[in-house]
């Protein structure tokens, strides 16, 4: 919406949002360029050595066509359009972009237009436009970054807690480890690691494990200085990143981080995360994750997730010590996610008041009169407030189906009843696009033991779906079948498709698709995961079966009803 409404208001035919990753910029979103474009990565080098050549436009840069580089060029997309034979003509190749920097001062990314539709540089005026939405493109992206990070966590988290409950409960630290470390090593992108944990009786006792090598490396040579570290580490709550470049940390005399950095040498690890591990006060022992080289480099996030996995490892190491403290990790996990479900519902409910205030104002100017940027403005915030309002249904309802406190008493379900009441209020949703809905479902009643109001939102979010990623004309099918002891029903489209890394990811909250096309759709992220948390409770199974370009297949299997089972009433 951003980079349409620069283009649209600002008088420009095209702009673009970039992000600076790690080691280039990411094209994320452009308007008024070919299909395509978004995606294209162009190398950290090249634009930095493009801005060093840019003239200041106050929060603007500006490369005039005879600067610009040959490298930049080939990442660019070039109108097809003369220059005018006037002073301030605006050269095909010049270059327009603000740069956006954190509150840290750090540049994450650019906002960038090009081809003025008068084909003048723009003037004061357009500047004073030109400046306004910088400023809200920072904002944007920051926000964009901060959710990424957000979920980035969310995904650690919720492996570490997966970890966790393989964990808990083994009867030895051999077996605690060998029910984690595939998920460890592969959740921090790690070739390897040890895990050391101290013994009441003052003994350590050492597991590792390296992904394609068995050999087990001398760790007793360095005992005496990470066993040290580990208890100072866990005091302070403090995770070290260790390598050759960073080689100085609290407590680490420099003769043995030279001690360190020759024994990792000789293993050939040219980096470490060290992790110390313990419950309460109470230092059981390190983790150590291992990575050929320094790069990429341990971030921030990895750093606070793994000292989340330090603390729940920890509670680990402490049941292989002594199992009778499993029910107490088993209920102060509980207490966290009652606390968090109650966090949720409590923002949730608290955001429903403003933007219910929000919305009716909205609703009352009387757009008529307005003029036509007005009326742009208004149906921009109402389009805003709309998609808040998603956001928070979503939340809450993933706070209320993942609730471990919710009692989950089933009826008896006619989801072919369902599935009508979800087609019936989807149709005007398909008719807008043209699309034809063709359901194929028995005459008599589908029976399945569950809650109405659930069934009804899996199927609800699986039609809007089919429906926003399926292009204008085309034909989404819906098919229920009933066997003797499972329930299917499955919704085929020929829209724009699920990469494969992407069908991986795909009922992960808040995960959004690397797809442009689809990044260009509204949604929170959470649709997919509520499909997935409802099915689960009704003890059934959902699978995708996708190609880019061709449409989607997403088919939920649940037991068919079972009167044997269950004497719950019809709904």
């Amino acid at each position: 919406m951003l980079v349409e409404s620069v283009a649209t208001l600002a008088g420009f035919e095209q702009s673009a949002i970039t992000l600076r990753r790690s080691e280039d910029y990411l094209i994320l979103v452009a308007a008024g360029v070919p299909d395509g474009f978004a995606g294209t990565r162009v190398p950290l080098s090249a634009m930095e050595e493009e801005m060093s050549r840019a003239d200041d436009w106050g929060v603007w840069r500006y490369v005039p066509h005879e600067r610009v580089s040959a490298e930049v060029l080939a990442y660019s997309h070039i109108p097809d359009v003369v220059p005018l034979d006037v002073e301030d003509a605006w050269h095909p190749l010049d270059m327009l972009f603000a740069p956006l920097h954190d509150d840290d001062g750090v540049l994450r990314g650019l906002l960038s237009v090009d081809s003025p539709r008068n084909g003048r540089k723009p003037g004061p005026e357009q500047m004073k436009v030109l400046t306004q939405y910088a400023g809200v493109a920072r904002t944007l992206v920051l926000l964009a970054l901060e959710r990424e990070t957000l979920a980035e966590r969310v995904r650690i988290t919720d492996e570490a807690r997966g970890i966790v409950r393989q964990a808990l409960g083994e009867p030895s630290l051999e077996m605690v480890l060998e029910a984690c470390r595939s998920a460890v090593t592969e959740c921090f992108d790690a070739i390897g690691l040890w895990l050391t944990a101290f013994h009441e009786d003052g003994v350590q006792a050492t597991t590792s494990y390296a992904v394609g090598n068995d050999a087990t490396p001398p760790f007793a040579e360095i005992d005496d200085v990470v066993i040290r570290l580990a208890h100072r580490y866990w005091t302070d709550q403090y995770v070290a990143h260790f390598s050759h470049a960073r080689a100085e940390h609290p407590g680490l005399p420099q003769a043995d981080a030279e001690r360190l950095l020759a024994f990792l040498d000789r293993i050939g690890i040219g980096s470490v995360l060290f992790v110390p591990l313990g419950a309460g006060p109470e230092c059981l022992g390190f983790l150590v994750l291992t990575r050929i080289s320094d790069t990429p480099e341990w971030t921030a996030v990895e750093r606070d997730a793994a000292l989340d996995i330090g603390r729940d490892l920890g509670r680990a190491v402490a049941n292989a010590r002594q199992l009778a403290r499993e029910r107490a990790v088993a209920d102060h996990l509980r207490r966290i996610d009652g606390y968090r479900m109650e966090m949720v519902n409590t923002l949730g409910h608290e955001l429903r008041t403003p933007l219910f205030s929000m919305t009716a104002n909205l609703e009352l100017l009387d757009v008529d009169n307005l003029g036509p940027e007005d009326r742009r403005s208004v149906a921009a915030a109402s389009r805003g407030a709309e998609r808040m309002r998603a956001v928070i249904e979503d939340l809450l309802t993933m706070a209320q189906i993942a609730d471990p406190e919710r009692a989950f008493v089933p009826d008896r379900v006619d989801l072919r009843a369902v599935l009508l009441d979800v087609a019936e209020e989807c149709r005007h949703a398909a008719a807008a696009k043209s699309q034809d809905c063709r359901i194929d479902a028995p005459e008599e009643p589908v029976l399945v033991a569950g809650s109405p109001d659930e069934l009804h939102r899996m199927l609800a979010n699986l039609a809007s779906n089919a429906i926003k990623y399926s292009p204008e004309g085309s034909a989404i099918d819906v098919r229920l079948t009933a066997d003797d002891d499972v329930v299917r029903v499955a919704f085929a489209d020929a829209g724009i498709g699920i990469s494969e890394p992407d069908q991986r990811q795909l009922f992960r909250e808040f995960f959004r698709s690397t797809n442009p096309h689809a990044l260009a759709r509204p949604g929170t992220g959470m649709g997919l995961a509520i499909v997935d948390r409802i099915v689960r409770r009704h003890s059934g199974q959902v699978d995708v079966a996708s190609q880019l370009g061709k449409g989607t297949t997403v088919s939920v299997t649940l037991p068919a009803f079972d009167p044997d089972l269950s004497g719950a009433p019809a709904s």
